[in-house]
């Protein structure tokens, strides 16, 4: 690392050399403008020799011919009166070159009778602000065409089309949206849409929406919307979020689409269906009630000869062949009582 000498050191921070060598362009002039002292950062800026200009250019001469109008019918007249400037924009013309944007700041000496002996000047070199400045007003105009493109391409659509920044406040609704519920312009995109909403759906909307920003996440909700006092029509509302190459969101497109038709048709085929259950269940429990009385109504038509034979095989037992036939009445018997079992099963079944 390299170290200065005390000598060194001294001219490197004198008065002198820190004038000549500021990062920003110092000069000095007369009342009538002409120049008596700069420095030489603003020498080299210009591309004009110490000589070419000390008592020889004015003020005047270093700028453009707008910044010379300027400089004559709005900043002498403000410097004279209050004594200072602060930041005036000029063009400082360069030889053999294009010239170039700056910041002008002055300051005007007085003599004991308040009367402009000399004024001191910076010049600050803005060229990289210049162009970072146009670029943002460039990029602003773009932003500015593509917002009214879109809304005049929304405007033409028959659907109801909606915006909101990132934070989930609404702010545009397009023209079918006010003629369609016959709001006023002035009406705040904030709260527009939400206080059409049916005061029973209010609240789960809200929420809905407030995670669903939260959460960066597709929203979608039906609900009644006011379309006259009094009467509300159903309808969806959709959203999905925009974001940058960078993945921030930048704001949020929605739609609200009328399914009011849609619906009434739903709940009408929702309707009809519990009625036509309900008939279905009648319909069922009145065949079961007949279904039971045949069974019952059968059942002792079956169970009435099943019950002679049961007789005659007791009889049967009770004579003196019984015992030569007696592997013959077991079977009858127990035959019989199968039957008469499974006769009360099918019964308790039904």
């Amino acid at each position: 690392m390299d170290v200065f000498s005390s000598e060194q050191e001294i001219s490197l921070t004198s008065a002198s050399y820190l004038y000549e060598n500021s990062p920003c362009g110092h000069l000095s002039f007369y009342p009538d403008k002409k120049i008596f002292h700069i420095n030489q950062t603003l020498l080299n800026w210009i591309g004009l020799s110490r000589e070419e200009v000390l008592n020889h250019k004015k003020f005047q001469d270093l700028i453009t011919v707008g910044g010379k109008m300027y400089y004559q019918m709005v900043v002498l007249p403000l410097l004279n009166r209050q004594g200072f400037l602060n930041e005036i924009n000029f063009d400082v013309a360069v030889k053999n070159d294009a010239p170039f944007p700056c910041l002008f700041n002055a300051f005007g000496l007085k003599d004991e009778s308040g009367k402009t002996i000399a004024v001191h000047a910076t010049i600050l070199k803005i060229t990289d602000r210049k162009q970072y400045e146009s670029e943002l007003l460039n990029s602003k105009k773009k932003a500015e065409e593509e917002r009214k493109r879109f809304e005049s391409l929304s405007n033409i659509i028959p659907e109801i089309i909606w915006t909101a920044l990132s934070n989930g406040n609404v702010n545009f609704m397009n023209e079918r949206f006010f003629e369609y519920f016959k709001c006023e312009e002035s009406t705040p995109r904030k709260t527009s849409l939400l206080h059409l909403v049916h005061p029973k759906d209010r609240k789960y909307l809200f929420k809905k929406w407030v995670e669903s920003v939260k959460n960066v996440e597709k929203f979608e909700a039906e609900v009644l919307l006011r379309k006259q006092p009094d009467h509300y029509e159903w309808f969806l509302i959709r959203a999905v979020p925009y974001k940058d190459e960078n993945g921030q969101i930048k704001m949020w497109f929605g739609s609200c689409t009328n399914i009011n038709e849609h619906k009434t048709k739903q709940d009408l085929t929702v309707k009809n269906l519990s009625n036509s259950l309900s008939e279905a269940s009648v319909i069922i429990s009145s065949k079961d009630k007949t279904l039971e009385e045949i069974a019952y109504s059968q059942s002792h038509l079956v169970r009435r000869p099943l019950a002679n034979i049961i007789g005659l095989v007791e009889m049967l037992e009770c004579t003196e062949e019984a015992s030569m036939n007696n592997s013959i009445i077991t079977m009858l018997k127990q035959s019989s009582a199968e039957l008469d079992e499974m006769i009360k099963d099918i019964v308790l079944k039904v």
